[in-house]
């Protein structure tokens, strides 16, 4: 595993401190260590790579891939956030509840690197820039799952598909991207049904506001998918 070239974790749009710029923080010696003491595991879409209550006992990092976080409540799932290749997954559980308090399963092969707890600890407690950084990719990236929970439920159907295809427009940094899940998928993370979902990118895709053909996306009016994402 290449430190150095770790991509980008979800950003903040006013300020950004990905995974990236935290592992940049440690010296060689430091970034060797944390090289020699990780397990890379491979997941076939579909697969779970947390289970909500599953105890945390390494520092897990998607290195490539998409997976989806969901946490349960009452019987009921809900999707919280999505995230894309070089996104830490249950950070501050690693560190407050010692459990993941969510699921999370891939939506296409993804690769997990599991990095040691107490190495992940001790280069805390060894190397200040590194410990600042890493609060601070927490606390935006906490903010941002906070503010994605709030934006979404909210939203009337096509608020929350067109909020969605935002999100894995920016995941796969492409204004074209093969969608990762069914339209049965889509509607789940949109919180609505199939038939919902289906009639939405129908107008969508007439009004030109994208082009749809199977699973590829090419969104040809980001300007007035935003105005949707805004007033829906």
């Amino acid at each position: 595993m290449n430190i150095e070239f770790l991509t980008k974790g979800q950003q903040c749009k006013q300020e950004s401190i990905s995974a990236k710029d935290c592992f940049n923080a440690l010296t060689p010696d430091q970034k060797t260590l944390v090289e020699n003491s990780t397990t890379l595991l491979q997941f076939a879409k579909g697969e779970t790579i947390i289970k909500q209550g599953y105890v945390a006992s390494h520092i897990l990092f998607l290195e490539k891939g998409i997976t989806k976080v969901d946490v349960s409540n009452d019987s009921k799932i809900s999707t919280v956030g999505l995230l894309g290749s070089g996104s830490f997954i249950g950070l501050p559980c690693s560190f407050a509840c010692k459990s993941f308090d969510f699921s999370a399963v891939a939506l296409e092969e993804a690769s997990i690197r599991m990095i040691n707890m107490d190495v992940f600890q001790s280069l805390l407690k060894e190397n200040g820039e590194f410990a600042l950084k890493l609060v601070r990719h927490m606390s935006l990236s906490t903010s941002m799952m906070l503010h994605r929970t709030c934006r979404i439920s909210g939203k009337n159907v096509e608020g929350s598909l067109a909020f969605i295809l935002q999100e894995l427009s920016e995941i796969y940094a492409s204004s074209t991207f093969t969608l990762p899940v069914t339209r049965i998928g889509l509607a789940s993370l949109a919180g609505c049904s199939k038939e919902s979902v289906i009639n939405s990118l129908t107008r969508f895709h007439n009004d030109g506001i994208i082009e749809i053909a199977d699973k590829k996306v090419s969104i040809l009016k980001a300007d007035l998918l935003d105005l949707i994402v805004k007033n829906g």
